[in-house]
């Protein structure tokens, strides 16, 4: 096909501070035969109206609003509406360069997934992240080892902890509309976070041949102080058993349980993050661990834990992950917290 439709997917709630500027990242692509399909997901704030303003100026965006049920429902409802040959994610805070869909529609040719490198952005500082040392195809085996990352880590990709969910993105791709039949996101009430993750790893099952541009095309916005990552959840450890229990579905042999387990042990970084967003006294926090590591599949991922690859302030951390010494461990997760937030 010559010119095919893309369809861009962005789902919004309250952002009126930066959705300009991500839909006009989109409008300006050089690209041109898009549709946007923006799904405000009952914002309190001015998103809907300039949504509107925006869709008044460009008949390529269409807006479509629902009572808020989260941003799973959105792209959900996204999706239904979706009538391109390929469609694209972009969160409302974030935003894309614009050469990014022409540059994935010169080398997609027969292939599912496009994907590419993104840029961290801070308050003061970019910091690019690519995902392979260069750009390169992948097509069969390669795939379903595609497919398992996105499940976790197994051996020396151990080494790089914050390299988690960085393949898992539902943003950062182009896909053929087809790999998408069938396929949905799970309300974060029920998994609490990562559906995107948990997304890919279904979608994945079913792709064939995969393109990784060593570009950084996307820009993730990381001080955005709304953002879902920056809220305490309280029932985080529990809705992450349950998404655990989903990815169990996904890993299909015996290396993808195992990389399922090294999921469930790099999980303690996320919850223990969370706990830090806690108004709980530190000891409090640290029964909260000691409750969530205690836990069968937490003790069975921590024995069959192999820290041969870690670097050593990593070996330290799930060291005192292993042996539950939960008062140490939350000294060491604020050490992360100031690091990262």
């Amino acid at each position: 096909m010559k010119n095919p439709l893309v369809s861009i997917i962005v789902p919004v709630y309250n952002t009126e501070k930066y959705i300009r500027e991500c839909l006009n990242s989109l409008i300006q692509q050089s690209y041109s035969h898009i549709e946007i399909i923006a799904v405000d997901d009952g914002s309190t704030d001015n998103s809907l109206c300039l949504l509107k303003k925006l869709a008044a100026k460009d008949s390529r965006l269409k807006v479509f609003s629902q009572p808020n049920q989260g941003v799973s429902a959105a792209r959900n409802l996204a999706l239904s509406k979706a009538t391109g040959t390929y469609v694209m994610f972009v969160d409302a805070d974030d935003w894309i360069d614009s050469s990014t869909i022409e540059e994935c529609l010169q080398v997609i040719g027969d292939v599912d997934v496009c994907f590419f490198a993104y840029v961290r952005e801070f308050t003061n500082r970019s910091l690019p992240k690519l995902l392979f040392p260069q750009t390169q195809h992948f097509t069969g085996e390669a795939c379903k080892q595609l497919q398992r990352r996105m499940i976790g880590p197994v051996g020396e990709e151990l080494a790089n902890p914050g390299m988690l969910d960085s393949l898992g993105t539902i943003w950062g791709k182009l896909y053929r509309r087809e790999v998408l039949d069938g396929k949905s996101f799970v309300d974060l009430k029920i998994i609490g976070t990562a559906e995107d993750s948990l997304f890919n790893c279904n979608v994945f099952r079913k792709v064939q041949k995969a393109v990784y541009i060593n570009k950084a095309f996307y820009h993730y916005r990381k001080f955005n102080s709304d953002a879902e990552t920056k809220r305490y959840k309280p029932q985080l450890s529990q809705q992450w058993n349950r998404l655990f229990d989903y990815m169990q579905a996904t890993a299909t042999d015996e290396i993808g349980q195992k990389a399922l387990y090294n999921r469930i042990a790099f999980s303690i970084i996320g919850l223990g993050l969370n706990e830090c967003l806690s108004p709980d006294t530190l000891k409090a926090k640290a029964t909260k661990i000691v409750e969530i590591i205690s836990q069968p599949h937490y003790r069975k991922a921590y024995k069959e834990l192999d820290l041969t690859y870690f670097p050593i302030h990593w070996k330290v951390f799930f060291f005192v992950a292993k042996h539950q010494m939960a008062r140490v461990m939350m000294l060491l997760v604020l050490c992360i917290k100031k690091i990262i937030y």
